[in-house]
């Protein structure tokens, strides 16, 4: 249930990418608008599919670790090659996302990742006052990536083409400001669990092959004491 939940988010905007950008991108000229271009339409599908990941209720720790080491590179990666983007109007834009939504998801983070949620930071301002890491959790800093994409998503799914530019420009900007430095510092911390993970794996099957084997396994030593024992028999 909670699966067919955040996979029909993803379908939602994919429909309105099909629906209403991309037709509009056969109208495109040099002049275009850039809420139509190419990589835009790429960045919003993997945007909405970071948002619903992080909005499913129940995942394991090793499901969201491997999950999100698949998405959030090609979000970074997909930000990047975002165009140019003026803004057109200097008002705020709506926001969305409230503050029950934002605790929600960093709760469900930090229940999912228990002890190793928090991490050591060094790519902080605060740095600059402190001589050693800071510690930071990587429930909040995905909770500070995924409040300003999901605003993004519900402007731009409102289809009104001036505020779906500035909601685009905004986005960008907080990237360079805010939360693309909160992405790669959590890629980071996501990668050492992903390793303890699999190192921690890898020990349990050595040590279960090994009792499997038990004192019935011979090494190539016992092999050939073994044929020297059934010579001396034979004579």
């Amino acid at each position: 249930m909670h699966g067919t939940k955040w996979k029909n988010k993803i379908l939602d905007t994919l429909a309105f990418l099909h629906t209403f950008v991309r037709p509009k991108r056969k109208e495109m000229t040099e002049q275009s608008s850039p809420i139509y271009d190419k990589n835009t339409i790429e960045f919003v599908t993997v945007a909405a599919q970071v948002v619903a990941f992080l909005e499913k209720d129940i995942y394991t720790k090793e499901e969201f670790v491997d999950t999100s080491l698949k998405l959030f590179p090609l979000l970074y990666l997909k930000t990047l090659l975002l165009p140019a983007c003026p803004r057109m109007d200097g008002r705020s834009l709506e926001t969305f996302v409230t503050e029950q939504e934002y605790n929600k998801v960093r709760m469900s983070i930090a229940s999912c990742l228990g002890e190793e949620d928090d991490y050591l930071e060094v790519f902080l301002e605060d740095m600059a006052y402190s001589e050693t890491p800071i510690k930071q959790s990587i429930s909040e800093s995905i909770a500070d990536l995924y409040q300003p994409l999901k605003d993004f998503l519900c402007v731009f799914q409102m289809a009104y083409e001036p505020t779906m530019n500035d909601a685009l420009a905004e986005c960008k900007a907080l990237f360079i400001d805010f939360w693309g430095q909160r992405l790669v510092n959590v890629m980071r911390a996501l990668h050492l669990i992903l390793c303890q993970q699999r190192k921690a794996q890898a020990d349990i099957e050595e040590q279960e092959e090994s009792t499997y084997y038990g004192a019935d396994f011979m090494t190539e030593e016992d092999l050939y004491e073994g044929l020297e024992l059934g010579e001396e028999e034979d004579e």
